[in-house]
């Protein structure tokens, strides 16, 4: 990401292709820059992961990460957190999801312990600061689906939920973060569905604090009908375009036709705090990144874009991060 002041105004450049664009916002009005990043098995024999993620993090204030990885003994996806942020400067601090969690084949399989997944926030704390107390896991039993049986498998990974406010300024904000069913699965759809009760819950459970954030890694692209029951929500919108596309063919480099990745809100709650056309997906691939440079992807990938996602997608992911920027100082509500 490259930023450059002209005549007043920061135009950020994030990256090209068909994938991320411009935005315009005046220097003069504080913001942040809010990402969520599916960081592909993290903490899995990837040695350069870490790294490279420190340097595409760096470039944002606050992160959602997806897919932290309980391998080993059950730290090496936390190690990894831990180490992005050594990596990155003494500003930043990280919170991880209570317990790990997955699907019910992960927890039959004879890994010990099963291959779950963490979840953690990662944020400058010159510029964000963890609302105390606030975070916690989606409480599946405490919230029953009258539809379901058994409760704790409402969700494969039930969602992290946290709340910040800004260093400076009055903005606060709650984040709801998910990595949803993989899309071969069939309980996906009624995942994506349940997203409705839990964005109303969070976003009920203070009477003064309407902006909430669903964000995350949702195996599912935002034209499929099981987004209904969310979309029935008054005023509930997302910030990407149908044409965007947040993850990578690792085969070919090319990018996939899918939007996975992306953040819902309520126009009418929460407009005011985003930055007007700030919605991108990054195109991650064009940050310097380190790799083993024996690894190169086949010569019959000619295009110069394709080569280096085929890279990325090997040495950091197969998904792309995806960020708003929002204002600090023009939110109307707040925490009681």
């Amino acid at each position: 990401m490259k930023k450059y002041i002209i005549g007043g105004i920061i135009v950020v450049l994030i990256g090209g292709g068909g994938v991320s664009g411009w935005y315009l916002f005046n220097q003069d009005i504080p913001t942040v820059m809010v990402a969520t990043f599916n960081l592909e098995k993290l903490g899995k024999n990837n040695s350069y992961q870490t790294r490279n993620a420190a340097t595409i993090i760096s470039q944002f204030d606050l992160v959602a990460v997806q897919e932290v990885m309980n391998y080993g003994e059950g730290e090496d996806g936390k190690q990894a957190i831990q180490d992005i942020v050594a990596t990155l400067d003494g500003n930043w601090t990280s919170i991880i999801s209570s317990e790990a969690n997955g699907t019910a084949s992960a927890a039959a399989s004879s890994d010990n312990p099963p291959s779950f997944e963490f979840y953690a926030y990662i944020w400058r704390t010159d510029k964000i600061a963890l609302i105390p107390g606030s975070d916690y896991l989606w409480d599946e039993v405490g919230n029953p689906d009258p539809d379901l049986g058994d409760q704790e498998r409402q969700f494969d990974r039930e969602p992290f939920i946290a709340s910040f406010k800004t260093v400076e300024g009055n903005l606060d904000f709650t984040m709801i973060t998910i990595h949803a069913a993989a899309p071969a699965n069939s309980w996906r759809d009624e995942e994506i569905q349940r997203l409705k009760v839990v964005y109303e819950t969070v976003q009920s459970s203070d009477p003064h604090q309407n902006d909430v954030f669903l964000y995350g890694d949702f195996n599912t692209s935002v034209d499929k009908t099981e987004w209904d029951s969310l979309k029935s929500i008054d005023s509930i919108a997302h910030i990407l375009t149908a044409s965007d596309k947040t993850t990578i063919n690792k085969s070919t480099g090319n990018l996939s036709q899918n939007q996975y990745d992306t953040f819902w809100y309520q126009t009418r709650f929460t407009s005011e705090d985003i930055v007007p056309n700030s919605g991108q997906v990054i195109a991650a691939w064009n940050a310097t990144l380190s790799y083993d440079p024996d690894n190169t992807p086949s010569d019959s990938i000619t295009d110069e874009d394709a080569r280096k996602r085929w890279t990325y997608s090997r040495v950091v992911s197969d998904h792309l991060p995806v960020m708003v920027a929002l204002y600090v100082n023009k939110d109307t509500d707040g925490f009681k």
